[in-house]
C-alpha cells in the first residue's frame, strides 16, 4: 500500500502526546483532591468515577483520529491507465496572399493585418485542429490539420504575397481544397475561415456555394481592408503603382459581397477584421460539435481510502458513546481530546455556499464598485448559457467600459451582438461605438484650447515633423496610432448606424454618429494639412534650381526622351508588347532560321530508294533540336487580372 500524500503521516508523532498529556492531567486532579481534602473525609466527600471508561474513550479517540490522518494521505493499492479523450474539430484558415493584399489602407497592410488576425483566430480555438491554406490565383496547403499550434503559429509568420507565383484570387478553388482536406480526415465537424479582401476573380462563387451546401461545412469570413481602398503598390515601377493590362492604376477596394455569400451558404457569420472579430467567430462556430479523438495516456491511482474511513467513524462515535453520560441524570461531560481533534480535521474540508454571482454583480454595479462588478460578472459567465450568456457579456462590457478598460469592453459587447435580443443587439451596437471612439480619443486627447481652428493639427503637424511633445503629458503620436484611430472611427460610426437602423428613434446614436463623422473629417483634414505643409516645407529646403542627388541630367518627364533607354520601358506599355529582339525578324523581313534564302528544296539521288532519302534527309536537320527555342515560345500570357 502506497500513500498519495504522506507527508500528512507526520501528524501521527502528535497522538503519543496527546497521550501523555492526558495521562499528566489525570494524576494532577488526583493531586489536587488529595491536598484539597483529608484522607478521612475524602469517602464522604469525593466521589470518583469510573477512570476505565476515561481510558477506553480515550484510546478510541485517538485510533479514530490515527484513521482519519491516514484517510487524508490518500491511500491507494495499483494504477489505472485510461486515455484522455480530447473533443475536438477541423479548421481550416485560408488566408488571401494575393497582390491586392500589399494596399495598405489598414495598419501595417492587409497582409500584415491578415496575420495577425490568423494567429488570434488559432489563439481562440486552443483544443481544435488548425491547418493553413493560402491562396492568390491558386491555393495551397501551407500547414495541414494538427494541434501543434506553436507549428501553425511559424507557418502564418512566413506567409507573404510572395509565396504562390501565380496572380489574382481564387475562392472557388480554395474552397475546394478545403472540402477536399476535410475528407481525407474523416472527421464530420469542419470549418473554413477565409481571409480576405475579398477580391475574387474566378467568377465561380456560386460553384462554390453550393459545394459548401453540399459538403456540410461551416464557413466564416474575416473582411480586411476598408470600403474606400487604395492604390495597389508596385516596388518595380518609378511611381510604386500597379497597373493592369491597359497601363490604368489599380484600385483596391474591400468587397464583402464574395465573403458574404460562401458564409451565408455555410451557416457561418462574416466580420470585418476589427478588434472582438475572434470572438464573433469562435461564437458563431460554437454550434459544431466536436468529434472525441484520443490524446495522452493519463495513470490514475486505485484508492483505497474508504477501509480507513469508515472504521474510523465508527470508533470516534464509540469513543463519544463510553465517554458521555448517556444513560445517567448528570450533565455531560465536556468534549475530550479526541472529539476536538475529529471536529478540528472535519472543519477543514467544510466550505460556504457562495450566493448567486449574478445578483452580488448587480449589487456592486449599483454600487459603482465596478471592478467586483466586472470579476463576478466574469465568474457568472463561465456557466452561463445561450441569451442570459449574451446578457452577462453585456453587463461586462458595461463594467470594464466604467474602468476604461476599452479592448476589454469591445470584446464583451462585440459578444453580445449574438444575441437574438433586437433591443439588446441596439444596444451592444451603440456602447461597441462608445468603446470604439473612446479607444481612439485616449490615443489622441487634443488640448482644450487648440491653436488653430482644427483641433488636431498641431497633433499632426508633431507626427511629420518628428519633434518631441510640446507638454510633459502630451503623448508622441506615432503614423500607426492615426491610422488605427481612424480605423476605430469608422467602425464606430458603423455600429452606431447599426443601432439606428434597428430603433430609428435612438437619438443619442445619431448625435454621437454625427459627432464622430465630423471629428473624423477635422482629423482627415488635419492629416492632409499637415502632409501638405511638409511636402512645401521639405521642397524649400532643397532650394530653387537644385536638383536631387539621385536625379541625373536627362532625366524626368521629358517627352522627347527614349522611354526604353537603359532598360527603363514606358510604364504604360503593355506587358504582352514585344521587345526589340522579338520583332527583328518580322521588321528587317528575313525569313525563319528554317528556311534559308538560297538553300534548294532536296530531292531524291537517282537511284536512291525512298528509305534512303529520308533517312538523308533526318541526317542533314539532326541537328535543329539543339537549337534555341524562339523566345516568343516562353513568354506566359499576363492574366486580365492578377491582383
Amino acid at each position: 500500500m502506497s500513500f498519495l500524500y504522506p507527508g500528512w503521516l507526520l501528524l501521527l508523532l502528535l497522538l503519543p502526546f496527546i497521550l501523555l498529556g492526558a495521562i499528566l492531567a489525570h494524576r494532577g486532579r488526583n493531586r489536587a483532591w488529595k491536598s484539597m481534602v483529608a484522607p478521612r473525609l475524602r469517602q464522604q466527600l469525593v466521589k470518583e468515577g469510573s477512570s476505565t471508561r476515561r481510558w477506553i474513550a480515550l484510546g478510541l479517540g485517538l485510533l479514530g483520529c490515527a484513521l482519519i490522518i491516514a484517510v487524508i494521505a490518500r491511500p491507494y493499492r495499483g494504477e489505472t491507465t485510461t486515455t484522455e479523450q480530447i473533443q475536438t474539430r477541423n479548421i481550416i484558415i485560408a488566408v488571401d496572399t494575393s497582390r491586392s493584399m500589399l494596399v495598405r489602407d489598414v495598419s501595417p497592410n492587409r497582409i500584415g493585418s491578415a496575420k495577425a488576425m490568423a494567429i488570434e483566430l488559432v489563439d481562440a480555438f486552443p483544443t481544435d485542429r488548425i491547418g493553413i491554406i493560402a491562396f492568390s490565383g491558386a491555393p495551397v496547403l501551407m500547414a495541414p490539420l494538427t494541434i501543434d499550434h506553436s507549428a501553425v503559429h511559424e507557418t502564418i509568420s512566413q506567409l507573404d504575397t510572395d509565396v504562390i507565383p501565380s496572380g489574382g484570387s481564387n475562392l472557388a478553388s480554395t474552397v475546394q481544397l478545403a472540402i477536399k482536406t476535410f475528407k481525407k480526415s474523416g472527421h464530420r465537424s469542419n470549418a473554413l475561415i477565409v481571409i480576405s479582401d475579398g477580391e475574387d476573380h474566378s467568377q465561380m462563387i456560386d460553384q462554390a456555394g453550393r459545394q459548401i451546401r453540399e459538403a456540410g461545412i461551416a464557413v466564416c469570413a474575416v473582411g480586411v481592408g476598408t470600403k474606400d481602398g487604395g492604390i495597389i503598390p508596385d516596388d518595380r515601377r518609378r511611381d510604386g503603382k500597379f497597373r493592369d493590362l491597359n497601363g490604368e492604376t489599380v484600385l483596391s477596394k474591400l468587397n464583402p459581397k464574395a465573403l458574404q455569400q460562401l458564409t451565408g451558404a455555410g451557416h457561418g457569420a462574416y466580420v470585418p477584421a476589427s478588434s472582438g472579430a475572434d470572438s464573433a467567430i469562435r461564437s458563431a462556430l460554437s454550434f459544431l460539435e466536436s468529434d472525441r479523438q484520443e490524446g495522452r495516456k493519463v495513470t490514475v491511482p486505485t484508492e483505497s481510502y474508504q477501509w480507513f474511513l469508515f472504521p474510523a467513524i465508527i470508533l470516534l462515535a464509540a469513543s463519544l458513546l463510553v465517554r458521555s453520560n448517556l444513560f445517567s441524570r448528570k450533565i455531560p461531560s465536556p468534549m475530550n481530546v479526541a472529539t476536538a481533534t475529529l471536529a478540528a480535521l472535519l472543519l477543514i474540508n467544510q466550505t460556504t455556499v457562495a450566493g448567486n454571482p449574478i445578483e452580488r454583480a448587480a449589487t456592486a454595479y449599483e454600487n459603482k464598485d465596478y471592478e467586483a462588478a466586472l470579476d463576478l460578472f466574469s465568474q457568472a459567465l463561465e456557466t452561463a448559457q445561450g441569451e442570459q450568456r449574451r446578457a452577462i457579456q453585456f453587463s461586462q462590457g458595461g463594467s470594464a467600459y466604467r474602468l476604461k478598460k476599452w479592448p476589454l469592453a469591445r470584446r464583451a459587447f462585440s459578444q453580445a451582438l449574438l444575441t437574438k435580443n433586437k433591443k439588446l443587439q441596439e444596444q451592444a451596437h451603440y456602447n461597441l461605438g462608445n468603446s470604439l471612439f473612446q479607444s481612439g480619443w485616449s490615443l489622441i486627447n487634443p488640448p482644450e484650447k487648440p491653436k488653430t481652428r482644427n483641433p488636431f493639427l498641431d497633433w499632426m503637424r508633431q507626427l511629420l515633423s518628428s519633434q518631441p511633445p510640446t507638454t510633459e503629458d502630451q503623448r508622441q503620436l506615432t503614423k500607426d496610432d492615426v491610422q488605427q484611430i481612424i480605423i476605430n472611427w469608422q467602425d464606430a460610426i458603423s455600429h452606431y448606424q447599426a443601432a439606428i437602423d434597428l430603433n430609428p428613434d435612438n437619438q443619442q446614436a445619431e448625435d454621437n454618429r454625427v459627432q464622430v463623422e465630423k471629428l473624423l473629417k477635422q482629423l482627415q483634414d488635419a492629416l492632409k494639412q499637415a502632409e501638405k505643409e511638409q511636402e512645401q516645407a521639405n521642397k524649400e529646403q532643397q532650394g530653387e534650381g537644385e536638383k536631387p542627388n539621385n536625379q541625373r541630367e536627362g532625366d524626368g518627364n521629358n517627352p522627347e526622351q527614349d522611354p526604353d533607354k537603359n532598360g527603363e520601358g514606358n510604364e504604360n506599355k503593355d506587358p504582352e508588347s514585344s521587345d526589340n529582339g522579338d520583332n527583328e525578324n518580322n521588321e528587317s523581313g528575313e525569313k525563319p532560321e528554317n528556311q534559308p534564302e538560297n538553300e534548294q528544296p532536296m530531292e531524291p539521288r537517282e537511284g536512291e530508294s525512298k528509305e534512303a532519302f529520308a533517312a538523308r534527309i533526318l541526317k542533314e536537320h539532326s541537328d535543329a533540336e539543339t537549337r534555341p527555342v524562339n523566345r516568343r515560345m516562353l513568354r506566359l500570357r499576363r492574366p486580365a487580372k492578377d491582383w
